[in-house]
C-alpha cells in the first residue's frame, strides 16, 4: 500500500503543514480617511491602544480575517465619540473578539470602554 493511499485510509494521519497566506487589503491610510487617531491613557509611542469596543462603532463591515481567527473591519466611530477617536472610516478589530483569543491585548479605559493593543496582534496603525 502506498503512503498516499495509507494517509487517505488512516484519518488520524496529520495533514502536511502549509504556510499561512498573507492577504494584503492595502495601506491603512488609503482604506481609511487619514489613518487612525488616539493613544491609550498611559500608552507611549510603542503602546498604541485604540478604542475597539463595538459599542462606540457603527457602519461596521467585515473585510477579512486575522490569523487568530478574529475579524478585520472597516467602521466609523459613532458621532459622540468622533472627537476622541477620530472622524471618517477606520480599520480595526472588535475588542470582544480579541478578548476571546488574546485577553492580554484588551484593556478597559477610565470611561469603561475596551481598548486593544494592536501591536500585540501584529497590526500597525499610523497615529496622527
Amino acid at each position: 500500500m502506498s503512503t498516499q493511499t495509507q494517509a487517505i485510509e488512516n484519518p488520524k494521519t496529520k495533514k502536511p503543514y502549509t504556510s499561512p497566506r498573507l492577504i494584503n487589503y492595502g495601506d491603512v491610510r488609503s482604506l481609511t480617511q487619514g489613518g487612525t487617531k488616539g493613544i491609550a491613557e498611559g500608552g507611549g509611542a510603542k503602546t498604541k491602544k485604540l478604542g475597539s469596543d463595538r459599542m462606540i462603532k457603527e457602519n461596521i463591515v467585515r473585510i477579512g480575517v486575522h490569523p487568530l481567527g478574529i475579524g478585520l473591519y472597516l467602521f466609523e466611530y459613532k458621532p459622540e465619540y468622533r472627537e476622541t477617536w477620530g472622524h471618517g472610516r477606520k480599520f480595526g478589530v472588535m475588542a470582544d473578539e480579541v478578548e476571546s483569543v488574546m485577553p492580554e491585548a484588551v484593556s478597559v479605559n477610565s470611561e469603561g470602554y475596551r481598548m486593544v493593543n494592536y501591536a500585540m496582534l501584529g497590526i500597525s496603525h499610523s497615529i496622527q
